[in-house]
């Protein structure tokens, strides 16, 4: 295969690596992506949604001007809705009957909503005799939070993430730029091991069932944290001296580095990674600055960072332009990145020759799986509107058309309509 080699993957047709599989999504908010990373490799996603709202996913974050969210046109793209009310017994006798036809079911809500449906693992696994379910919550089917409500933040605060900025009256305060690691993770580890458990599933007929708590896999992101019970725990056997770090200060001290971020002469940001002896030589050479070599060990080969090495690079850094200097470390073969705010990310060069844009609502866009193949990956269709697939979905359960109708007259389903669309378009100058 010649794409390691070049670069170039074939022309191949797209494909679905996943068309053999269908999921059962009862999920609202960040659990909702653990059916879209599926989607986006192939399988077949089935959407719960409430009739009248749909998933609260549409809802957050909306900008004026569109009809539903940025993260409702990413996290449910290349799914089929079907709006069904939970609360009635005649919807949740329709989840009865689709879930035999489903290989997996997600349940991305707190603990036991669906078993307080009469939906237990029990009864599922009746239906369902190698059902895989993945339950993806806040704080796991277990411990003293399992019932409490819950929201991304909240998950990376109690792993240790998440910190406190304080205000000008010395007030703790969320904090104002953040990555949710727990929220962003725990789906990935939800598509990854529900996969697994598929095929161990369909090899043994038996059925399996995941817990998976955004919070743990925000622990699990923290590095910080197992490394501390480690030294703690070592220092408790006698191998090693107790470790300096303070009770309850999950991070430890870190010596200086050389990976920092420098600003340049036009006022921009970059990122030096000299963390070997090897890279830290060709700085010295790229900058002029053979000086630097006096502050590092020759028989090192890890660099430890100064301060007086931070004083001659931020001396020197600012007296160039950022592209001048990307263009010198590239040419020494020096680790450096531009520092990029969040807008400059998709023109950022490397960025811009990687990045795949989806077409979506509204002349959008949705970034596509960040994951290149040959043959390449078939796209997912966009984000559905409420009750999109509704009808089709019933039929395929031999759900009639004039139950259909009954159903929808009595509002236990929603089936869509043209009408439902909102085509307005988004205009600055109407705000």
């Amino acid at each position: 295969m010649s794409a390691p080699e070049t670069g170039h993957l074939s022309d191949a047709d797209p494909v679905r690596f996943l068309d053999d599989v269908r999921v059962l999504e009862i999920a609202s908010l960040s659990p909702t992506q653990l059916g879209m990373h599926l989607a986006d490799l192939g399988a077949d996603i089935i959407k719960i949604e409430p009739p009248v709202r749909g998933d609260t996913t549409r809802l957050v974050g909306t900008r004026p001007g569109f009809n539903d969210s940025a993260l409702h046109r990413r996290w449910n793209r290349g799914k089929r809705s079907i709006a069904v009310d939970m609360h009635t017994p005649e919807g949740i006798d329709l989840i009865r009957r689709l879930i035999p036809t489903v290989d997996i079911v997600i349940e991305g809500l707190r603990p036991g909503t669906l078993a307080k449906m009469g939906l237990t693992w029990s009864a599922l696994t009746e239906l369902k005799p190698n059902l895989v379910m993945v339950a993806l919550s806040g704080y796991g089917q277990t411990g003293p939070y399992r019932n409490m409500p819950s929201h991304g933040i909240g998950f990376d605060a109690i792993a240790g993430l998440a910190g406190i900025e304080e205000d000008e009256s010395g007030r703790p305060r969320m904090p104002s730029r953040h990555v949710y690691f727990g929220a962003l993770v725990a789906p990935l580890f939800g598509a990854t091991s529900a996969l697994a458990a598929l095929s161990w599933c369909r090899r043994t007929g038996r059925p399996a069932f995941l817990d998976i708590a955004q919070s743990d896999a925000a622990a699990f992101a923290n590095y910080a944290v197992e490394e501390q019970v480690a030294e703690l725990r070592s220092a408790e056997a006698g191998v090693v001296v107790p470790p300096p770090t303070p009770p309850g200060d999950c991070t430890p001290p870190v010596p200086r580095s050389t990976m920092q971020a420098y600003r340049t002469r036009d006022g921009r940001a970059l990122m030096l990674m000299t963390l070997e002896r090897k890279f830290f030589v060709r700085l010295a050479e790229a900058t002029g600055r053979p000086d630097l070599l006096a502050h590092v060990p020759e028989n090192e080969y890890m660099v430890r960072g100064s301060t007086a090495i931070d004083e001659v690079l931020t001396e020197t850094i600012a007296s160039r332009d950022l592209n001048d200097w990307m263009r010198i470390f590239a040419d020494a073969d020096v680790p450096v990145v531009p520092v990029n705010e969040c807008a400059a990310v998709a023109d950022d060069p490397q960025m811009h020759a990687r990045i795949e844009w989806l077409e979506s609502d509204q002349a959008t866009v949705t970034m596509k799986m960040p994951v290149r193949s040959d043959p390449p990956m078939a796209s997912p269709r966009r984000a559905p509107s409420i009750g999109q697939d509704t009808a089709d979905i019933l039929a395929n359960i031999d759900v009639n058309p004039e139950e259909i109708a009954r159903l929808t007259k009595e509002g236990v389903v929603r089936v869509f309509r043209p009408v439902d669309i909102d085509t307005r378009t988004y205009n600055p100058s109407n705000e």
